[in-house]
């Protein structure tokens, strides 16, 4: 029997208003408790810690530290104007440390979108926003907006809050699945998911509620290497709800084979969504497809306890830079515009 390793990351996302996309807004005048440094090319910047500042960021998770964590942003928001949707802290590091155990993770700010399972708030004041901040982000690597999670992370803003899904801990029979969180788990969609779940198509039944799909991640499907699907597209207001093609969610799994390239599981109970019933299950989405946001600014801070070097800042400001094109870049990795379907976009800016 082999063993399946789920990794989960734990996640908090949200959604909030926005201003005019072509408001200027001053830079701040204020004192600032850390050293700030704007790159020549106006993607990237870095904030500089002391060594202990920067040792207990990582080793003691201090992202999850919520005074630690408002007290950084409200820095931030001493050096940056309020102009942003998202802000991403990307840890000056060439690859994972040992600590914090996650490559990236979202935390939710605030939320007004209706109609995806998520209620409605607002906690942008406690970072220094007036409510224009919907989430704040951590990459544990100075690539990782390219080679890590990010497109997996930028997704739980929206999502999953809408389906009570399932997943389990291993291969084996005799199991129990449980409630998956914030992910597809054992779910279908249009393709595989970047929050997880199999492709729909694949599905084959066996009958006495025994089924194979084409192997799978319930919590994720390979980083930047997959676009979204059509139901995080929807919740992400860049679909109408009409465009999302039916599909099955399988709970209370008791068996699971893992094959070279497919999955073989029974599950007691298969729910299946077509746009009605999922409408009739979140209600309708508030704005919808047409009306939504589809595009937004960035803002990146390197974390730092020392000056970057010239190859550190060519390294995260290159993934920047490949993050907001808005085109195809031609390699087999979707940066957002592409993991849209050309109808979101991201600036990243200082």
């Amino acid at each position: 029997m082999k063993k399946i390793i789920f990794y989960l990351l734990i996640i908090l996302i949200v959604f909030s208003c926005s201003k005019d996309e072509d408001e200027i807004l001053p830079y701040p005048d204020e004192d600032t408790l850390h050293e700030f440094e704007l790159h020549s090319n106006n993607r990237v910047s870095s904030l500089l810690m002391s060594s202990s500042e920067y040792n207990s960021w990582l080793n003691n998770n201090d992202f999850y530290n919520t005074e630690k964590r408002h007290a950084l942003f409200q820095d931030i928001y001493k050096k940056f104007p309020d102009k942003y949707d998202f802000i991403f802290l990307v840890l000056n590091e060439l690859d994972k440390p040992s600590s914090p155990s996650y490559y990236g993770s979202l935390i939710g700010v605030s939320n007004d979108v209706e109609g995806i399972g998520l209620n409605i708030y607002d906690n942008s004041a406690e970072y220094g926003s007036s409510g224009k901040l919907k989430a704040v982000m951590e990459l544990t690597a100075l690539e990782y907006l390219k080679y890590g999670p990010a497109l997996h992370e930028v997704a739980h803003n929206w999502a999953n809050f809408a389906l009570p899904t399932h997943s389990v801990d291993n291969a084996g029979s005799n199991i129990t699945s449980s409630l998956y969180g914030s992910h597809w788990g054992f779910t279908g969609g249009s393709t595989k998911g970047q929050l997880g779940g199999f492709k729909q198509s694949s599905l084959v039944e066996h009958g006495g509620n025994s089924y194979t799909v084409d192997a799978f991640g319930p919590n994720a499907n390979g980083g930047n290497s997959i676009p979204y699907n059509e139901l995080e597209l929807y919740l992400m207001g860049m679909l109408p709800l009409s465009s999302v093609t039916d599909f099955d969610m399988f709970t209370d799994i008791t068996s699971l084979a893992v094959n070279n390239n497919t999955f073989d599981f029974t599950a007691s109970t298969r729910t299946t969504y077509n746009p009605g019933s999922l409408e009739d299950f979140l209600g309708k989405r508030v704005p919808n497809n047409n009306n939504a946001q589809k595009n937004f600014k960035l803002l990146i801070v390197v974390l730092t306890d020392n000056p970057l070097t010239e190859d550190e800042w060519n390294r995260v400001d290159a993934t920047a830079e490949w993050f907001s094109k808005k085109e195809d870049d031609g390699s087999h990795l979707y940066n957002f515009w592409e993991a849209t379907g050309g109808v979101g976009s991201i600036t990243i800016e200082n």
